[in-house]
């Protein structure tokens, strides 16, 4: 902001940076958060998973159910037909 306060523009370059910066930054945020989240859960209906299991186990099975419930990820084609060809199959 000080530039424009004397009639200078910051270069294209610039800009684009403190955008992809601040897009990283929200983004890191948010999965921090959704971490946090997982992981309170986690400690909470630890009893739901067998004894000894990790809680940084139990945190990532639950982030995957609301990826696989939500469709994001590797989830996000799931309902899409799928070809996988299968060797000697005759139609």
């Amino acid at each position: 902001m000080l530039k424009t306060l004397f009639g200078q523009k910051y270069t294209k370059a610039f800009i684009d940076r403190v955008a992809w910066r601040k897009a990283q930054y929200y983004e890191n945020r948010r999965l921090k958060t959704i971490r946090e989240n997982a992981t309170k859960m986690a400690y909470n209906w630890s009893h739901e998973y067998p004894t000894g299991t990790p809680i940084e186990y139990i945190r990532d099975d639950i982030i995957e159910m609301w990826e696989r419930a939500e469709k994001v990820g590797i989830f996000s084609n799931i309902d899409k037909k799928q070809n996988i060809p299968v060797e000697g199959e005759n139609d």
